[in-house]
Parts: C-alpha cells; structure tokens; sequence
C-alpha cells in the first residue's frame, strides 16, 4: 500500500467516486447507477458538471478515457450494488477494505439492518469521506464503524478486534479496487485472515488484475493505457500485484471455494449488451467466493 495516502487522499478512491458521480447523472440506462450519494463526496464543481450532458463528457475524456476504464468501474459497481440488494439475513458482518468513499452501507440500510458494517482506510481518505457526508446532511446508519488504518503498520486483525468484530461469524469481505495495489505479503496477510476470522459459508467479493493479460503486447503499448499508469505512479499508487495461473489455486490455499468469476466480455454482456468493455478491462476479473473449510 502506498505511502502517499497516509498523507493525501487516495487518487484512486477518487477516480472511482467520480465515475459514480458521472454514472448517477447517465441518461443511457446501460451506464446509468444508482450512487445517489457520490455526487455529494466528491468536489461540488466536479458534481456540477457530471449533471450536464457536454460537461459530463468533457469529464470522461479527460479523467476517465483510458479505453474500458469507465465501463469496468460502472459494472464493478453495478455488480456488487446487486450482491448487497440480494443480501441475506445470514449475513452478520461486513468487512470493506480500503473503503473509500463506498456508500453501500447508506444506500443498503434496510438490506445490511441486521449486520453490523465495518469500513476500514486510512484515515486521511476515512476523514474526508465522513467531512462530506456530514457537509451533506447525511446520517449515517448506526451499525456502520469506521477504522482508521496505517496498513503499512497497523495490523488489521487488532484493529478488527478492538472496533468489536466477532469471530467464526457469517461475514462478507469486500476487496474492490483493492488487491492490485497490495504487496504479496499483504495479500498473504488479509486472506489468511479472513480465513481465520469468518465462519462457514461466509463469502468475499474482490477484483483482481490477470497476469497473462497484463503481459499482452497490445495492453502494454496502448498510449491511453500508458498514460492511465503513469497520472497513477505519479500519485504514487501504481498497481502491482497480479494473479497467474487459475483462480480456483490461489483460492483453495485459503480455504475459499469459487463460486463465480467474471471478465470484461461477460461484464460487458451482462451490463452493455456488448462484446467487450474495452482494452484496459481486459485485464480485471471479478471474484465471488464462499468460505469453504
């Protein structure tokens, strides 16, 4: 994890509340989301022109134009919003790592009623989230807990426990946008954890970045794409980590069972009616998994 966002915002926790914010105001209903609460935690001008057909525009060619981008982000956020309406009474407790300006837990209120919601980032992004949604008017559920993290130097498996998590329970830990930016040692870390943590049939929901694709000649030489990684090294969130080889491996040594994977030509099909998403989405593959041992 970057040691810039101990001390500024998260770049990407940004780029990803703005494609909300975008999306909210989408006349098509292909790209169209339902984040009504995105608009008010990003910059307010920035909420002023996503409401406006050609400013709208304007913000996606120059902040969200790397080709695939903003589909992925729009049906990332699509397909989880889902899995949080279906969200069953079993579900005790929910685990958002590197929350960033997610708003699920607002939106979802009645839905996650009987769980209690656990948000956790670094404190500068998880103060101004809550800044703005206090500016808003906004109230906040009272099963919701944020815990503030230095992940490079705070263990979460002691921030869990000192915020009141409970062990062995049925949990859902929801990984968005998150691995790609981890060390191997992190991601070792946070999945054996969440192994020891959770109870039976508990499930986990995370993206993740395709070795083999990133290794295409076509995604490395795009100049969209290139310049998509460097506005990222520049904030010092570059993403590194990527997974080789079949999913169903790196899940088992976890406990962890596959229940569905999706790539940008199924993303785009469910969500588009298209081929692909695009270039840059070629690489992401979404996970849902169930505790399996």
């Amino acid at each position: 994890m970057s040691h810039r966002i101990e001390t500024k915002v998260s770049i990407t926790a940004q780029g990803t509340c703005l494609a909300r914010t975008v999306s909210y105001y989408e006349k098509d209903s292909n790209y169209k989301s339902d984040d009504y609460v995105a608009p008010v935690m990003g910059p307010p001008f920035l909420g002023f022109l996503a409401k406006h057909d050609f400013s709208r525009k304007l913000l996606k060619n120059c902040f969200l134009k790397a080709p695939g981008n903003y589909e992925y982000l729009i049906a990332r956020t699509k397909f989880i919003d889902a899995m949080f309406k279906n969200m069953g009474g079993n579900v005790e407790q929910i685990v958002v790592f590197g929350a960033g300006f997610d708003s699920r837990a607002i939106r979802f209120q009645k839905e996650l009623k009987n769980a209690t919601v656990f948000e956790l980032d670094a404190p500068v992004t998880q103060q101004a989230k809550r800044e703005r949604i206090r500016g808003a008017n906004i109230q906040l559920p009272e099963n919701l807990k944020f815990i503030s993290i230095d992940f490079n130097k705070e263990a979460v498996s002691e921030k869990l426990d000192e915020a009141g998590f409970k062990q062995n329970k049925t949990c859902l830990f929801l990984l968005e946008g998150l691995t790609m930016y981890l060390n191997q040692t992190s991601i070792d870390q946070t999945f054996q954890l969440i192994d020891q943590y959770t109870g039976q049939d508990s499930l986990i929901i995370f993206d993740y970045v395709s070795a083999s694709m990133v290794r295409q000649e076509q995604l490395q030489n795009d100049p969209q794409v290139i310049k998509h990684y460097q506005v990222l090294a520049k904030a010092g969130e570059k993403p590194g980590f990527a997974i080789d080889g079949h999913i169903q491996d790196f899940l088992a040594k976890y406990n962890l069972a596959l229940m569905e994977e999706l790539d940008s030509v199924k993303l785009a099909e469910r969500y588009f009616g298209e081929e692909d998403l695009g270039l840059l989405a070629k690489k992401f593959r979404i996970i849902t998994a169930k505790k399996s041992g």
